[in-house]
């Protein structure tokens, strides 16, 4: 049971990863605006998530907004809205998110992504532990109109480490 709550936990982080892009991250060919503009977006959605703030996450998810975790399961903007409100900030955490690559398409563009999220728990006997989660993803954005929306984000690979052990390592099916 507690491995399936870590499990559930993971992939709501997984769902939010897509906030966290370290401003240097390389793009492939994507010119500087594209890049500018994902950014921005990225960054709109961690203080969104940060604030816990489901009208400005609306504001930022497509209609359609599906997440995919590595398991298959979807969720929409409402139930990853409603997990975020569950899940109690962790001052330990910190992330960084790579964007490996963007490829743009006429209204739409899909970002590959590498997300790094280390945090430290302590555990009942008070002993800590360094925990690291890893995850390549792949996010599709499009523009209806002047700003992007995260239509879609589908977690592809994921592991785990505990004192960096690597206690679990999964492949989307």
């Amino acid at each position: 049971m507690r491995h399936d709550r870590l499990l559930r936990n993971l992939g709501l982080f997984l769902v939010l990863s897509v906030a966290c892009v370290s401003a240097g991250s390389p793009v492939g060919a994507a010119d500087d605006s594209l890049r500018a503009a994902l950014q921005s977006r990225y960054a709109d959605l961690k203080a969104a998530i940060a604030a816990r703030d489901a009208a400005a996450l609306s504001a930022i998810f497509a209609p359609d907004f599906v997440s995919v975790d590595v398991s298959g399961q979807s969720k929409v903007a409402s139930q990853v809205i409603a997990d975020l409100n569950v899940v109690k900030p962790d001052p330990n955490k910190t992330s960084e998110t790579t964007l490996i690559s963007i490829t743009p398409a006429a209204d739409s563009l899909t970002v590959e992504q590498r997300y790094d999220m280390k945090t430290v728990k302590t555990a009942a006997d008070g002993t800590q532990h360094n925990m690291e989660l890893v995850a390549l993803s792949t996010d599709s954005w499009i523009k209806p109109a002047d700003v992007w929306l995260i239509r879609r984000t589908v977690t592809n690979e994921l592991s785990f480490f505990n004192d960096g052990q690597l206690v679990m390592h999964k492949l989307k099916p």
